[in-house]
């Protein structure tokens, strides 16, 4: 577009702004000339028979008295010469679409730690974050604001945070993505989560997976499994809710794998629920055996370009998942987890109750 189609373009998005508030250019005169000083309904009328005779000042005073930032007109204006030129509105951007009824808001975000020096977690097992959604910089789009406790610290000693920013954007095709950068530091994560049918209905909890950078010395690109707990309705996530939420995000195969050691013990100190303990010692009495096969073991004392061909041909005939999928069962496993962890603790009968 050329300068004088922009002009046009702004002036129209005007013109529909005053029509959906009911204003007329006396209306708007009498608002501009309280918020910015001087402004006739002359010169409002001249801009919608003249666009390409408008001037910036008057334009900046027009959007001011509208509440517009003018840098979000044109940023609607690009989004809409898009949809067009494609021929398609697979995506929206309009936070004041119905499809983003039910998203903004705060959300809890936990995902699995990836640091190059696992030790330098000090322990932590599960990272958690601060997700906020909504229009705040008056962009007529989903702003998103992601702040992550890393569980690192400093060389200073303090906790190491990182702070993102982005945008939400709602596709046709069930799924939200939502691009966040850090400046700061570097790193831009980029999430992908189904929404279904839940834009009729408030986002309460959902997995996603997101692509970023690891932490630590070296970056290495990370798949990480996250999921979103929305926090209005799960203001505290207790320790015990974490440690399951931590299990599902490990689950990412078909097949669960754990030394038999360790299984052992789980049985035998575990309260497992009677039908699940049933449901695992009968696979257990079962189960076809399988190989778990250390990588770095297999590659001790070759040579790089023999081990990653041998490594090749071993993956094509292994049970390993192709791509890590988020599945409908993995969005209803964490809402019962979530929905569990604010149920009330019901308070025992005694004996007179119970007759």
């Amino acid at each position: 577009m050329n300068n004088q189609e922009i002009l046009r373009k702004i002036v129209n998005y005007i013109e529909n702004v005053m029509k959906e508030k009911s204003l007329t250019s006396r209306d708007l005169a009498d608002i501009c000339v309280k918020k910015t000083g001087k402004m006739s309904p002359r010169t409002i009328d001249n801009m919608f028979k003249t666009p390409s005779s408008t001037t910036l000042s008057t334009l900046l005073k027009v959007c001011d008295g509208l509440d517009l930032n003018l840098n979000a007109v044109f940023h609607s204006i690009e989004i809409a010469k898009t949809s067009a030129e494609n021929g398609q509105h697979r995506f929206i951007f309009d936070i004041e679409h119905p499809a983003y009824n039910g998203y903004t808001g705060n959300y809890h975000v936990f995902f699995l730690p990836t640091s190059a020096y696992p030790e330098d977690h000090s322990g932590q097992t599960l990272v958690h974050g601060t997700l906020r959604l909504g229009d705040f910089n008056s962009m007529h789009e989903c702003s998103a604001i992601l702040d992550i406790d890393s569980g690192d610290f400093t060389n200073e000693g303090t906790p190491f945070s990182k702070h993102y920013e982005g945008t939400l954007v709602y596709s046709s095709n069930s799924q939200m993505f939502c691009r966040l950068v850090c400046s700061k530091y570097g790193d831009m994560w980029f999430m992908v989560f189904n929404h279904g049918n839940l834009n009729n209905k408030e986002l309460a909890c959902v997995i996603g997976c997101a692509a970023t950078a690891s932490s630590g010395r070296y970056r290495h690109p990370a798949i990480h499994r996250f999921c979103l707990c929305n926090m209005q309705q799960y203001p505290e996530i207790d320790s015990d809710t974490r440690t399951l939420i931590e299990g599902l995000l490990r689950i990412q195969e078909k097949h669960i794998w754990i030394k038999k050691k360790t299984l052992n013990e789980l049985l035998l100190h575990n309260n497992f629920d009677p039908d699940f303990r049933r449901n695992l010692e009968n696979y257990l009495n079962i189960a076809t055996e399988y190989y778990a096969l250390p990588k770095n073991t297999l590659k001790e004392d070759i040579p790089l370009s023999t081990s990653v061909k041998e490594l090749a041909k071993l993956c094509n005939e292994s049970n390993l998942e192709k791509t890590f999928h988020i599945l409908n069962e993995d969005d209803r496993e964490l809402s019962c987890i979530l929905k569990g962890c604010l149920a009330t603790p019901t308070t025992p009968a005694t004996p007179s109750e119970a007759e």
